[in-house]
């Protein structure tokens, strides 16, 4: 078992019940949760520990207040954020179905680009209303 899983576990003990890992990317880790409060799946999203220096930790912060700040139908909801043990996360609710990046790969790419700079560009411009 990879250490960022038990210490993700540690951390968020009580709070969340981690399962397992989905994915990740260049500067985070994507978790399968399920919140115990509440007793519904979210995803968990953690700085990787190996980005976690302070431009690391700058940059995820920047993209929480970002994320959190959008609201559009097609756009998944920020529910919580914080630090756990010295690890920035954030939560979000678990949405089943096709992948970003399989829908990307089954359709256009200038169709499937075109909608989602759409979508944007509405969860961006109704936050200023």
């Amino acid at each position: 078992m990879n250490d960022v899983i038990v210490q993700l576990r540690a951390a968020l003990a009580g709070r969340y019940d981690i399962q397992r890992e989905l994915g990740g990317g260049g500067m985070s880790r994507v978790f399968l949760a399920t919140e115990t409060a509440l007793a519904r799946d979210v995803v968990v999203k953690v700085i990787s520990p190996d980005v976690m220096g302070d431009a690391g930790a700058d940059r995820f912060a920047r993209e929480v207040k970002l994320a959190a700040r959008l609201q559009h139908a097609n756009i998944v909801p920020v529910l919580t954020a914080g630090d756990a043990n010295g690890m920035a996360y954030y939560t979000m609710p678990m949405v089943r179905g096709e992948s970003v990046r399989a829908r990307f790969c089954a359709t256009s790419r200038v169709r499937w680009r075109t909608r989602m700079a759409k979508a944007s560009c509405t969860a961006t411009s109704s936050r200023r209303t």
